[in-house]
């Protein structure tokens, strides 16, 4: 899109300021978007003759040193087929014998080089890791009646841990084991689905002649156990009669 005022850019080859009639535009002249484009094309020339000569270079490298019996940190690197610096760690432990005989010329024994890669441990295929199949599901009644989540929490935890699930018929099926083991580590005490008796918070409200702020802050405070069930809250009765009783 044409530009009402030129704007100021720096040509991307030549690197003077120029005034730009367009925001992408990206040279000075067409004789340095010219050059640029040649440029371009000679880097990917060169990119793709380095992907050739590379492979060969390294052969030529290898049939030149087979007989030889002293090699440089480069050639050790190309027959191991490893960087040089893992040469030099190599060197470092002691793993070859080399000379240095200055400072830009390090001399390896090739039968050492042999020998280390002889002396190592054979590869052994890693085993393949047994998945145990899960045979228990639960349905998302049965954990928003266990747990007291709604289904959009449902939905945020078996995403963001990675719990399995599958489809049966219209009903969803999370794995029993991985949720149980979620609400273990983040603190669910099962002690508080063996609670007789529990109250909603209307019933608190009556029973203790308390607002419904009160209660909220109450239950909050003290981690009162609770638990969803069609649609609502209950709290534990043990725990907030034990509490009332002995604030009052």
């Amino acid at each position: 899109m044409k530009l009402k005022h030129p704007i100021k850019k720096r040509c991307e080859y030549c690197g003077k300021d120029f005034p730009a009639s367009n925001r992408t535009v990206r040279y000075c002249s067409h004789a340095c978007n010219s050059k640029a484009y040649r440029l371009a094309q000679q880097n990917k020339v060169a990119a793709l003759t380095a992907t050739l000569v590379k492979p060969q270079r390294q052969q030529r490298t290898k049939s030149n040193i087979v007989d030889r019996p002293y090699i440089n940190v480069a050639e050790a690197a190309v027959l191991i087929g490893v960087c040089r610096q893992t040469v030099y760690n190599l060197l470092q432990n002691g793993r070859f014998h080399a000379a240095r005989l200055s400072s830009r010329l390090t001399l390896i024994s090739r039968q050492s080089v042999d020998d280390f890669i002889l002396s190592n441990t054979p590869y052994e295929r890693r085993s393949v890791k047994e998945y145990k199949q899960i045979d228990d599901w639960y349905t998302l009644d049965e954990i928003t009646a266990k747990y007291g989540i709604k289904r959009h929490q449902i939905r945020n935890i078996v995403n963001s841990v990675g719990i399995s699930e599958k489809k049966e018929g219209t009903r969803t099926l999370i794995a029993k084991n991985k949720l149980d083991s979620y609400f273990r580590k983040h603190g669910f005490d099962h002690s508080i689905l063996n609670l007789a008796e529990w109250y909603t918070a209307e019933e608190i409200q009556k029973q203790y002649t308390m607002t419904e702020t009160a209660v909220r802050i109450l239950v909050s405070r003290y981690k009162i156990p609770k638990m969803r069930r069609d649609g609502k809250k209950y709290y534990s009765k043990q725990h907030i009669d034990r509490l009332k009783t002995k604030t009052l």
